[in-house]
């Protein structure tokens, strides 16, 4: 029997020695695991920076780029702005200039209606009575003129003035 107790204790030294490698083994697998995972952790920092840095510089792109379309339709509004505020300044010149035409056209009105009140009446002017008309008949036993030839000018009227007397020839 002390053979297969023997065989025994060699099994159970083998066993034992394959029990303290499997230990060692694991400890280095463990060793090895932790290793790994802090060389995973590192490497993932690394990429995360690096991928934190595209995305930031990506994003500040697209914000500048963004931001100078912003100020450009901004710079647009605002000259617009001022266009329409030009326009209404004008506008409201304008409305002034008439305004003030308006009232200085009022003052006058008013200053010609104080005039026209104020001053005295002006003095009734005298028309001399009407004169009767005379009317001279030529005597009845008179003969009537002669009419005038057909080619002379029409006689002129009564109340016209004499013809201008016309100036002598100068012989020389």
């Amino acid at each position: 029997m002390a053979e297969p107790a023997r065989a025994l204790d060699d099994v159970s030294a083998q066993l034992a020695e394959m029990l303290r490698h499997a230990d060692a083994l694991l400890d280095d697998w463990m060793r090895f695991g932790a290793d790994v995972r802090a060389r995973v952790e590192r490497e993932t920092a690394g990429i995360g920076a690096v991928v934190a840095q595209a995305v930031d510089g990506a994003s500040e792109r697209a914000l500048a780029l963004r931001l100078a379309a912003v100020s450009t339709e901004l710079e647009r509004l605002e000259a617009r702005i001022r266009a329409a505020s030009r326009i209404a300044a004008e506008q409201r010149t304008t409305d002034r200039r008439i305004l003030v035409g308006i009232a200085a056209g009022v003052g006058i009105v008013i200053a010609l209606l104080a005039v026209l009140v104020l001053r005295a009446p002006a003095a009734p002017e005298v028309v001399p009575p009407p004169q009767p008309a005379q009317v001279f008949t030529p005597p009845p036993d008179a003969a009537p003129p002669p009419p005038p030839p057909a080619d002379a000018a029409p006689p002129p009227p009564a109340d016209a003035a004499p013809a201008p007397a016309k100036a002598p020839a100068k012989r020389h």
